[in-house]
């Protein structure tokens, strides 16, 4: 993996950590938004109910509507007679209307009484504080037949409350929102709003959601630890992986080297047979080449198993039969003192999708193996063909030593020797490569229950018919 790729992981991580926190942060949020409208509605309910009870068929308050009668309605009758002559200003008319009416409901309002008898009655929270406002009025123009507005404010305007201390009034704290109308003498109707609420109201909410919001920073710290985790041993990892393989590349060339310098010096000493000294040179040489080869494929094969981890397979589809035919053929011309290797071939090819390299080194094992775990004179090894259950079945029996039955769940496990290996040389390693390489093909293997007279390998390669077709 070069640089370029690296550093693509952090910033993914980087990107991917900020899409996941404003995700949150926008729930959360969303959430906050959906308490702050549905708070306390349960106890604005009981309010509302409470207080039209109390308030009956009376404006506002128990006793507002005689200051209606007496200190707004002779205005609105004076501003309906002058409105049509257009003589006067009707917005400084309603204001020297509204300030002392005003003014006169927030001198004799019962409000708060009936807020404090409210709360007692239906037993609600003692820290909950109101706002009475005055929103709106207007006037019947009989001659237009339209209403016409007399007096306008906003919520937060002060001049239109009536009783009560509540600073922050909105929607989500508004009790009701009610128009009146009358129309005695003239008709007019207003509109008034009640809030109740925390004068904290924020601050309660954000204690409430303190659990959501201790969870979800928790998870965010869980999870940028458990990334950074990741990352790291991530990065430790492919720094493991590329010091093994240079590692790897390094020892296999300072290995090579040196035995492939000491075999050809052995043959050397060995092509100079000719004189009594010179047979006891060239017998020395024997034995260095012999013990040169032996460390080599020990050498190759270690190499070969700690490779097999690192090595991606390689899978194309190749004709079966053929395929076998010529790797055992290579193998012959290898073993050919040592072993007679008999093959008996597919009636019809098949295309299978394997990795060659992966075959060849199943195939050389088991033939290794066969010849190493034989004492008798003559040895040999038979690769047979069977169908069965829809699977191609490699048949592969030798007439070695075999494998005692107590031994066969361990004889593919990585260095374990058997109680027959001896004095062989060897490091354990034969069938735990060929396990590995049919584990990354997906194949398997099974050995017949026999103690003696050699050992039956079954390899399985899996449906004919999802592997290729056949080549007659």
């Amino acid at each position: 993996m070069n640089s370029a790729n690296r550093n693509i992981y952090p910033w993914a991580f980087g990107m991917s950590f900020l899409i996941l926190t404003l995700l949150i942060g926008f729930l959360i949020f969303n959430t906050y938004k959906l308490e702050d409208r549905n708070y306390q509605i349960g106890q604005l309910g009981q309010i509302q109910n409470a207080y039209g009870a109390a308030v009956m068929d009376d404006k506002i308050f128990p006793g507002g509507n005689t200051i209606f009668q007496t200190s707004l309605v002779p205005c609105l009758s004076l501003w309906s007679s002058k409105m049509p002559t257009g003589t006067f200003d009707s917005a400084k008319f309603a204001q020297q209307c509204m300030e002392p009416f005003l003014k006169r409901l927030r001198q004799e309002q019962s409000l708060d009484s009936i807020f404090q008898q409210i709360v007692q009655q239906q037993q609600l929270d003692k820290d909950l504080v109101y706002l009475f406002h005055f929103d709106k009025l207007e006037v019947y123009d009989s001659t237009a037949k339209v209403w016409k507005v007399f007096y306008d404010t906003v919520r937060d305007d002060p001049a239109g409350a009536i009783a009560g201390r509540l600073e922050n009034t909105g929607v989500n704290n508004r009790v009701f929102e009610l128009s009146v109308s009358d129309k005695s003498p003239s008709p007019y109707r207003f509109t008034y709003s009640l809030y109740v609420d925390y004068e904290n109201r924020g601050w309660r909410i954000v204690q409430q959601m303190a659990p959501v919001f201790l969870l979800s920073l928790t998870c965010i710290a869980v999870i940028v630890l458990l990334s950074y985790r990741t990352y790291s041993n991530w990065i430790s990892q492919r720094k493991l992986a590329d010091l093994k393989t240079s590692f790897l590349n390094h020892m296999r060339h300072e290995f090579n080297t040196p035995l492939t310098t000491i075999l050809i010096s052995a043959h050397s000493l060995i092509d100079r047979e000719t004189g009594k000294d010179d047979k006891e040179v060239a017998q020395l040489g024997r034995i260095v080449e012999r013990q040169a080869k032996r460390l080599k494929a020990y050498f190759e094969q270690v190499m070969g198993s700690v490779a097999l981890q690192e090595r991606q397979p390689k899978i194309v589809q190749l004709p079966l039969n053929r395929l076998t035919e010529q790797l055992l053929d290579e193998l012959r011309l290898r073993y050919q003192d040592e072993i007679k290797i008999r093959y008996e071939a597919l009636m019809s090819d098949i295309e299978m999708t394997l990795d060659e390299d992966y075959y060849f080194s199943i195939l050389d094992n088991l033939i290794s193996n066969a010849i190493k775990f034989n004492d008798g004179d003559e040895k040999y090894i038979r690769f047979t063909w069977q169908f069965t259950e829809d699977q191609y079945c490699l048949k592969v029996a030798d007439n070695g030593s075999g494998i005692s039955p107590d031994e066969r769940a361990k004889v593919f496990t990585a260095f374990y020797r058997g109680r027959l290996s001896g004095n062989k040389p060897g490091l354990g390693l034969g069938l735990y490569y060929i396990k590995s390489c049919l584990d990354r093909l997906g194949w398997a293997i099974h050995m017949e229950e026999r103690a003696s007279a050699g050992t039956i390998f079954y390899i399985y390669m899996g449906n004919a018919a999802s592997n290729g077709k056949r080549q007659d």
